[in-house]
């Protein structure tokens, strides 16, 4: 376990590092890579990058075996219905699925209160009002009804937006991943970008 989080950290460092990238595929601001780890036989390794700031950010890792399980990596999920009805409370659920620095990591969610004033490649994130969401362990909410299921809830954050009029929204900020690994103190953000509809 410490040496896939080893390698994770690795790849990740690395590859936000490296200047001359190649074999990446951009489809609009996205660029996945995908590579054969070395001394691995059957492991690949998918990376999504990013354009931050205008510069080529590591965002997602999959690794994947043989037959395309997803082994390891790190990556978060998103669910969000792709539409909802104006005046109707919308639940958003972010889960580290993988964190890159342990299990046991803390995650929080960052929104800019406004998606207008947010620039397209996050370059602004820093200049402008933001919300912090907290993750369920961590969000001072009794949740009662979670105790016995047994859930990452250091690692998973959800919470209700409603919008006032109708249209297509953006949503978009990152997933924030704090934690110790050998006494050392580590964070690594995650960027989202998803959009929903809203009817009347």
């Amino acid at each position: 376990m410490f040496k896939t989080v080893l390698l994770i950290l690795i790849v990740i460092f690395i590859s936000c590092k490296s200047e001359n990238k190649k074999n990446i595929e951009y489809t609009g601001r996205i660029g996945i890579e995908t590579f054969r780890l070395p001394g691995e036989k059957h492991i690949d390794s998918i990376v999504e990058y990013l354009k931050i700031d205008g510069k080529e950010y590591a965002n997602q890792i999959w690794l994947v075996d043989k037959d395309k399980d997803t082994v390891g990596g790190n990556y978060f999920d998103f669910f969000i219905d792709d539409t909802t009805k104006l005046g109707n409370a919308t639940r958003l659920s972010f889960t580290l699925t993988k964190p890159a620095i342990k299990w046991d990591s803390d995650i929080f969610v960052v929104l800019p209160f406004n998606d207008r004033e947010l620039n397209d490649d996050f370059s602004n994130l820093l200049d402008i009002k933001l919300d912090t969401i907290y993750s369920l362990k961590d969000d001072n909410i009794p949740h009662p009804e979670l105790s016995e299921l047994n859930l990452p809830l250091n690692r998973i954050a959800e919470f209700e937006i409603e919008y006032g009029s109708i249209g297509k929204k953006i949503i978009r900020g990152l997933i924030v991943e704090r934690g110790t690994l050998d006494g050392k103190k580590y964070e690594r953000r995650l960027f989202f970008n998803d959009s929903l509809h809203v009817t009347d």
